[in-house]
């Protein structure tokens, strides 16, 4: 008898999402993906810190984890985000998760049904939008500039559904050093999203998985839930970016209100116990020291690609040139098709995000958010120069 798997695929399987093929291909420039910053690793000292936690604390991975995660980093967690964040939470409102985007999916898992409308930054990490619209939410985008999300227009748009009897379910936001356009959150705005999301009744859940990387600069304003009086946001971070994308550890923060339905998934699939022991271990003696390499090395990669954007790219191309994080936000002329072109980029060697890919309704084509955390400062010179001779014989650089 002949048998296939494809003969008894759950019919209930999220829904497949369409992204551009030339986003899995392996090329030498990769402006696609916010790895960690190779030149920044401390591979030497996690080693260590591996070496010496599993003799003081090896015995405990003979058991099952705690729901929660590690009990050691969840309480380090609450330490940091009290002293770089302003949030005061306990250790037992923390849930250590895969990743930034196992928190997000927890979250969605928790709180999110077919129909739902979330509402969104303008343009939102293709990650988490993904992870909404396969649970079948409906985003809604809203206007953004340099200083985030524009209050009015947050209104505005609730106002438009709450009329139309679909009161959204979440606000959802990058506020620090968003991705993808790198803009941070003003205090202003911050206190503005905490009134409209109190005068609705509708959740914030802020997604700061950016904030350790601050380059220069102002100071970052403190997070929503630290500015937060009650129980109307919850929190998205991650230790991935930092320490190493192989690593999966992130981390969700949580009011007490939102404990039972948090629960009933399991607070999401939990991440390897070693590992939250060894990133205990390591960031309790070398945090500050180690963000203060990251940002030094990621400073000299964003210069050369503001650098050598302005050498290769003409005046009708804009770009953002931020303060933290891992990448610029390029605007090309009007009519430029960033989802086509990235085909004739891959095959030149070079990766990029198009801009439709963080909008749920594929607008923005003539945008593209370009990551320069992996490639040293000459391999980025060498790809926006490739990237820009793509552009011109395709005429976008009219």
């Amino acid at each position: 008898m002949t048998f296939s798997f494809d003969d008894i695929g759950a019919t209930s399987a999220p829904k497949q999402i369409e992204m551009p093929a030339g986003l899995s291909e392996d090329v030498k420039h990769v402006f696609s993906v916010t790895y960690t910053d190779p030149d920044a690793m401390a591979v030497e000292e996690l080693a260590k810190a591996a070496e010496e936690v599993i003799r003081e604390e090896g015995k405990s991975l003979s058991t099952y984890p705690p729901q929660l995660g590690h009990e050691g980093l969840r309480a380090f967690v609450a330490e940091d985000l009290e002293i770089n964040r302003g949030m005061d939470v306990g250790s037992d409102n923390i849930f250590l998760s895969s990743g930034a985007g196992g928190a997000c999916q927890t979250i969605v898992d928790a709180f999110i049904d077919p129909g739902d409308v979330v509402i969104m930054d303008q343009f939102c990490y293709h990650g988490s939008l993904n992870m909404f619209m396969k649970k079948g939410a409906t985003p809604v985008h809203v206007d953004m500039d340099s200083d985030g999300m524009k209050i009015d227009s947050l209104r505005s748009v609730i106002d438009d559904h709450i009329n139309n009897g679909n009161k959204p379910k979440l606000i959802y936001t990058i506020p620090v050093y968003h991705n993808p356009t790198g803009s941070t959150l003003s205090l202003a705005r911050r206190k503005g999203m905490l009134e409209v999301g109190s005068e609705f009744g509708i959740p914030i859940v802020e997604n700061e998985s950016y904030a350790d990387f601050r380059i220069d600069g102002p100071k970052l304003p403190p997070s929503m839930m630290g500015l937060s009086e009650g129980d109307g946001v919850m929190y998205i971070s991650a230790f991935t970016k930092l320490l190493g994308c192989g690593l999966r550890l992130g981390f969700g923060v949580f009011p007490e209100s939102a404990r039972d339905a948090l629960t009933n998934v399991g607070f999401g699939a939990r991440p390897s116990h070693l590992t939250a022991m060894v990133v205990d271990k390591y960031l309790r003696n070398n945090k500050g020291n180690y963000v203060e390499g990251v940002a030094k090395s990621l400073k000299t990669k964003r210069d050369a690609m503001i650098r050598s954007l302005g050498e290769h790219f003409p005046p009708s191309c804009k770009w953002t040139e931020p303060n933290g994080g891992m990448m610029l936000w390029v605007e090309l002329p009007e009519g430029s098709d960033t989802w086509e072109l990235l085909e004739k980029a891959v095959n030149r060697g070079v990766k990029y995000n198009p801009g439709p890919v963080f909008r749920s309704d594929r607008s923005g084509s003539n945008f593209l958010r370009l990551t320069f955390s992996h490639n040293n400062p000459q391999e980025i010179d060498e790809g926006i120069a490739v990237l820009a001779d793509v552009f011109d014989k395709e005429g976008v650089f009219k």
